[in-house]
């Protein structure tokens, strides 16, 4: 078990690191390549499907130069934002995905093809 004090200072790091965290983040372009995998721009093109880790954040980060040792530092303020899988991060951190924008078109369709209910009859 980890001590409250260890938790807190481990917090403390996640909201100190964040803001550069999320700069580097976005100036590696790493959103739009975990887009790009998850969510492909062309429909004909196979999208990759997330298996509740971060296996394909990995792969992209280091890709794009970032170090084994700073993938743990990267999570942990993913994790901070609800990014907990590399679904999620596209969710919940990044600002716009294809992903959560077809997520919620398909959503808003489903709504509306739903079966209304109609009130009923006038019982007076």
């Amino acid at each position: 078990m980890v001590p409250l004090m260890e938790s807190d200072s481990d917090d403390e790091l996640v909201s100190s690191i964040a803001p550069d965290v999320m700069k580097c983040l976005s100036r590696s372009g790493y959103f739009e390549k975990l887009d790009d995998l998850l969510s492909p721009k062309e429909a004909s093109s196979p999208s990759q499907a997330c298996d509740g880790t971060y296996k394909i954040s990995e792969s992209v980060l280091l890709a794009s130069g970032f170090e084994e040792a700073e993938l743990g530092d990267i999570f942990a303020v993913l994790r901070s934002k609800g990014g907990c899988c590399d679904c999620e991060v596209l969710y919940n951190v990044a600002e716009t995905s294809r992903l959560k924008g077809r997520y919620w078109r398909k959503r808003a369709k489903d709504l509306s093809t739903r079966t209304r209910h109609k009130a009923p009859p006038d019982s007076t």
